[in-house]
């Protein structure tokens, strides 16, 4: 989830109000695109012989859980120290291939559910709360939150080219 902008650069963009319609429309996108579809056509690999639904939908939960634990340190403590995580290898250790989509959508829905919710109770300076991230530096609430938008958004449109 790492960028290449700085924070307070990134901070100029998305609004509280935006990053939170952005997370919750994350969930509208996917249940819209798993609709009517079988667990084995959520485990067919890409055309490309990239990841199928399952993977990307197992990689998104693994990203959901990082952002709740972030989310929460950034809330409790004070400027804490946030690991980076190099995910190249969650596929495999995680055997996201032999996962049921369905039941990891599930998964994502209630995550995202409680994330959203847990945000959209913040006061404005909440967001502005910050963290050290390793590979990035200083952080803010709101920057992370932006990443993770984005991250959905190139996910959605991965698994959107799976079913072409």
């Amino acid at each position: 989830m790492a960028g290449d902008s700085s924070a307070s650069e990134a901070d100029a963009g998305l609004t509280p109000a935006v990053i939170l319609d952005a997370l919750e429309a994350t969930i509208v996108s996917l249940e819209r695109l798993l609709e009517g579809r079988s667990s084995e056509e959520l485990r067919q690999a890409a055309q490309d012989g990239g990841w199928g639904i399952v993977e990307i939908l197992s990689h998104i939960q693994d990203w959901e859980e990082v952002a709740h634990e972030r989310v929460r340190s950034i809330l409790e403590q004070t400027r804490p120290e946030l690991e980076d995580y190099d995910d190249s290898l969650w596929a495999i250790e995680h055997d996201y291939g032999s996962q049921n989509g369905h039941t990891v959508l599930a998964c994502i829905v209630e995550l995202r559910s409680q994330l959203v919710e847990r945000l959209r109770h913040l006061e404005p300076a909440s967001w502005q709360r910050q963290a050290i991230l390793a590979g990035e530096g200083e952080i803010t609430l709101r920057w992370l939150m932006q990443r993770l938008v984005e991250h959905d958004a190139r996910h959605i449109g991965q698994a959107r080219e799976v079913f072409g």
